[in-house]
This record gives C-alpha cells, sequence and structure tokens, in this order.
C-alpha cells in the first residue's frame, strides 16, 4: 500500500501484525513509524514496549516479538535494515528466511513487527517477495506535486507563510523531494522572508543551496546561449563544491541524453507529460527541457549526445583525461550553442 493509505488504516484502528517500510522518502516513514506508536503504546510505557533492533538473527526477532507486551495489548518491535531484505548474499541467509517464513505463517498477536528499511528493500530478495505476500508493504515514495503543495502549507500555514507554484517546482529541484531537507529549507526561507507572507522564486534562488542536477541543468543553460564565462563559473563552483569531472561529464552527457528524448518525443506528437514520466524526469526539469528543446534541431541535438558518448568512451578507454574530455565537450555544446 501507500503510504497515505497506512495512515488511514493506522487512524482506523486496522493494524497488522507484521509491516514493511520500504522506499526513499525517510521523513514520512518516520512519521509513520510514530503514528503508529502513538496508537499502540500508552503514554508513559513506550520504554517498556518498543524495541528497535539492527543486526539481529530471525530468531532473535521472533523472541521479541513474543515477549508480551506491558500493561497494553500489543507492543512494537522494529527491526532495521534487516540483512536477507539488502542486496548481496547475508550470512545464513536461506536458514534465517525460512524460520522467518515458518513464524509467519502464526505471527504474535501481541506485537507489531516493523521490517524498516532505511532505503528500498532488494526487491530480488526472497523475504522481499514473502513480506509482499505474508505482510503488509507500505512504499515510501517521493510526494507527488499536489502532495507536495498540501505538506508544505500544512508546515507554513501556522507560521502565517505560504509558498507559490513557480517557486514551490524551484524549491524541490534545487532541493530534491526528501521532506527533511525541504523542512530545513523553508525554517530559513521563513527567517529570510521576515514580514513577507509569500515565498518568491527569487526567495528561493537567493538562499537554497542547488542540487548537482540544477546545477548541471543550469550549465547546459548557458551552454546553449553560448556563455561560456557562466558555464565555466558553474563548472569551477561544482568543483569546489565536491564533484569532479568525471561526474559532470555523466550528468552533462545524461541532460544532453534527456534533451535529445524529448524532442524527439515531442516532435512525434508526445506530451510533455507523458515523456516526463516515461524518463522519470522531475516535473519542473520535464517542463524546462521541453521548453529548452523547441528551438533546437532533432538532428544537432542527437549530434550533440553523440559528442557525449565520444567524449565519455575517450576517458574510459584511457585516450584523453576527464579534465581534458570535460574541457573539450563544454567547448562544443558552447561553440554550437553561440552559432545558434
Amino acid at each position: 500500500m501507500q503510504w497515505s493509505e497506512f495512515f488511514r488504516s493506522v487512524d482506523a484502528g486496522d493494524i497488522a501484525p507484521v509491516y514493511l517500510f520500504t522506499g526513499p522518502e525517510a521523513h514520512v516513514k518516520e512519521q509513520a513509524l510514530l503514528k503508529l506508536r502513538q496508537k499502540l503504546l500508552p503514554p508513559g510505557l513506550e520504554a517498556l514496549n518498543d524495541a528497535v533492533m539492527e543486526g539481529v538473527t530471525a530468531q532473535q526477532i521472533t523472541d521479541a516479538a513474543e515477549t508480551l507486551p506491558m500493561m497494553c495489548t500489543r507492543r512494537i518491535v522494529t527491526v532495521r535494515d534487516w540483512a536477507p531484505l539488502m542486496s548481496g548474499k547475508s550470512r545464513n541467509e536461506e536458514q534465517e528466511v525460512a524460520w522467518m517464513q515458518r513464524w509467519l505463517e502464526n505471527p504474535a498477536p501481541g506485537c507489531a513487527l516493523v521490517f524498516y528499511m532505511r532505503q528500498s528493500a532488494d526487491g530480488k530478495k526472497k523475504f522481499t517477495a514473502t513480506l509482499r505476500k505474508k505482510a503488509v508493504a507500505v512504499d515510501f515514495e517521493p510526494l507527488s506535486d499536489a502532495e507536495l503543495s498540501r505538506w508544505c502549507a500544512k508546515v507554513l500555514g501556522p507560521r502565517g507563510k505560504k509558498i507559490n507554484a513557480r517557486a514551490l517546482g524551484t524549491l524541490s529541484f534545487m532541493a530534491g523531494r526528501e521532506l527533511t531537507r525541504l523542512n530545513g529549507e523553508l525554517d530559513k526561507l521563513c527567517a529570510y522572508l521576515g514580514d513577507r507572507t509569500e515565498i518568491t522564486e527569487a526567495d528561493v534562488r537567493a538562499i537554497v543551496p542547488a542540487s548537482l542536477e540544477y546545477n548541471v541543468f543550469e550549465l547546459l543553460n548557458h551552454l546553449l546561449a553560448g556563455d561560456m564565462l557562466k558555464a565555466q563559473q558553474t563548472v569551477n563552483s561544482m568543483m569546489q563544491g565536491g564533484q569532479n569531472p568525471v561526474g559532470i561529464l555523466a550528468m552533462l552527457s545524461r541532460q544532453v541524453r534527456q534533451l535529445a528524448l524529448m524532442k524527439c518525443a515531442i516532435d512525434a506528437g508526445e506530451s510533455v507529460q507523458a515523456v516526463q514520466e516515461r524518463l522519470k524526469m522531475h516535473p519542473y526539469a520535464a517542463k524546462q527541457t521541453a521548453r529548452q528543446c523547441t528551438r533546437l534541431p532533432q538532428a544537432w541535438l542527437l549530434g550533440l549526445y553523440d559528442a557525449c558518448v565520444s567524449c565519455d568512451y575517450a576517458v574510459k578507454s584511457g585516450r584523453m583525461r576527464d579534465q581534458d574530455a570535460l574541457s573539450t565537450l563544454l567547448f562544443r555544446i558552447g561553440l554550437s550553442g553561440k552559432s545558434r
């Protein structure tokens, strides 16, 4: 189920004996665990009925789950990043999984057992498939645009602030959609606003540190405009921030590829939203990529992507140093952008 459905089910008192919490959205995942604790554990008795485990065996998990709750009907056992749910082969994995599978046939009624993955469970692992069949798997994916807008309104409302749609799009692209970071950025923006009530796009650009993806997007913007000075300043800033030429080259190649694919799809009659979903792009990035490619010929973009692939191959084959390859690609894009 999706996390929104989980919250509704807990509110209704419909609580499963075993859960799998999986997915990248950490903030909502922690809130879900908190919600479960608030629903099941009486105030003052939390420490007696709440066990958090990591690096444990299957028997240790089931022993904890079968421990009787103290002065309440159910306790909570949280197992973080259990090895048989993660990539790679863990110690005694087959025996560990077999033990848990037998226990799942008749789980302890006095416990809510949560397998809590800090990121995502490996979908290829046997026990992941088992939990999706015999337990309740809750997927914590990044919020949609509508969900993110509602979340921001909920966070900003008590402070007497709001954020317009354009500013929110820029914020989520620059900072990402992980709510823990977004919450911190909103704190800074509220302090920056002073007596003003609305966060604007200019405020976001002034305060929020740009992500690597955003910097690469801006770098390509400068190159396509033929502005080599701003392009080099962006590269220098990225290098000072810890990026290396190979990483910048890879991200720039990826962005040019998306630009070419977007152009081909639009020329074939596809909508921007359909391309966004197929390429799993950020909505802001998809809209800006579509805007960029409208004035660029398809053949020219495909040729530009060929140049990216050639530079990448030159580095990996040892024919060119990474810095030289990046400089060559920057010059190629900037020169052709300026001539257009």
